[in-house]
């Protein structure tokens, strides 16, 4: 057994399951690697839509990370995490209330509008934060979301020059602009086609409002291999496209929005099985987890596609097509598909890699009434818990009774 999976064990041991484990190792090493072949002048965000957890942004806070969010919710934990003001981009269509009170707070936030109208809103509230314009791709995305012309997202080529006349009349602080074209790249080529059309589009909305821009955040989208086959991102290739664009706009600030790739490998799902059952005519387990708690599995047809889950403590037996089945009255709650498992029976751990985004936060959890599971934070042997294990009657814990009056029959 390797040392992480003894680590996985042991917070199994102290907290139980379902449980999600990041390795803040992992979290280190991938910094590093970003570092070590992107050009240094290059920014890097992390987009809290893939992991909010206090926990996990504390660790790439400390290590300089800026940070990307898109709600007041995702703000305040920005604030509290202790990233500086001025690395924190504000994006998402429109800006609630408690949003631009938080704003108002932070000047040196760089907010990212979305339309013509939001500028327009955000002049008539007098906010001294600079802002960048997000553009809408008018070039194709090898990503695999994909998020380009035919998206709702960003101003397109005549937004732009409709908004000269405020831009100049300096009731808005506009410095840049923001393009996205999607997620989950898992080609360097891919990436540097991005790079390529988002800094094009950017130079003609700087030339239609007559200005250098100051700031470009580039996007981000870089991928990670989930199934086993899949290569890592060549960042060598991504890097030297960087460095000419950099030489190309000298004097300009340059940012990436990254999240998957930054945590999505530190993280682990852990569920115990709770018995067997039969799926499509194969042997199956239920576990105590379920897609209630993983998102991701659904969105990237995960359960097909990913590296099977490591059987923590089960005896080695001869391995098995098994699937593994969640905890839901839900046919669609399947976990993984004809994995090969050893022989596992009730009480026995699985851990699910690459767990570390798009997971909780970004799932249906109160499906069932269920009660949220455990956060843990494992660095070596150091084991530290982010967020307790939430009770069955948790649920209760913000609701009121409604008073029924009596009625006749």
């Amino acid at each position: 057994m390797d040392e992480v999976n003894r680590h996985l064990l042991e917070i199994v041991r102290r907290y139980g399951t379902p449980t999600y484990a990041f390795d803040v190792q992992r979290l280190r090493e991938q910094v590093e690697k970003l570092r070590t072949h992107l050009p240094a002048g290059v920014e890097i965000l992390y987009s809290l839509k893939a992991n909010a957890s206090l926990g996990i942004c504390d660790v790439l806070s400390s290590y300089g990370i800026g940070a990307d969010v898109a709600s007041a919710g995702e703000l305040a934990t920005a604030v509290e995490a202790g990233f500086p003001s001025r690395r924190i981009f504000v994006a998402g269509p429109f800006k609630l209330p408690e949003t631009l009170a938080q704003l108002r707070e932070l000047p040196e936030a760089v907010i990212s509008v979305d339309s013509p109208s939001e500028l327009h809103m955000l002049a008539e509230h007098h906010l001294p934060n600079p802002i960048v314009l997000r553009l809408r791709p008018d070039f194709g995305s090898q990503a695999i979301v994909a998020a380009g012309h035919e998206s709702r997202f960003g101003f397109v080529g005549e937004d732009v020059s409709a908004c000269r006349k405020l831009v100049n009349s300096r009731a808005v602080n506009v410095i840049g602009f923001h393009v996205f074209s999607g997620s989950q790249y898992l080609n360097a080529e891919g990436i540097v086609a991005h790079l390529r059309g988002a800094l094009a589009i950017s130079l003609r909305a700087a030339e239609e409002l007559g200005t250098a821009p100051a700031l470009l955040n580039l996007g981000g989208g870089f991928g990670i291999p989930y199934a086993a086959t899949a290569d890592e991102l060549d960042l060598g290739i991504i890097g030297k496209e960087l460095a000419m664009i950099a030489k190309r706009v000298p004097t300009t600030r340059i940012v990436l929005e990254l999240g998957r790739y930054l945590v999505a490998q530190a993280g682990w799902y852990l569920t115990s099985v709770l018995g067997h059952q039969t799926f499509q005519g194969r042997p199956a387990v239920v576990v105590d987890g379920g897609t209630h708690q993983r998102a991701d599995m659904c969105g990237l047809c995960l359960r097909t596609k990913a590296r099977p889950p490591v059987a923590l403590d089960a005896p080695m037996s001869e391995l098995t097509p098994t699937d593994v089945l969640g905890c839901l009255s839900l046919p669609a709650d399947v976990l993984c598909e004809s994995s090969l498992l050893p022989r596992l029976d009730p009480g026995h751990v699985l851990a699910f890699a690459n767990a570390g985004a798009y997971g909780l936060w970004s799932s249906p959890a109160m499906f069932h009434g269920s009660p949220l599971p455990a956060e843990v934070a494992f660095d070596g042997s150091e084991i530290q818990l982010m967020r307790e294990r939430r009770s069955a009657r948790s649920i209760l814990d913000d609701q009121r009774h409604v008073n029924v009056r009596g009625h006749d029959a």
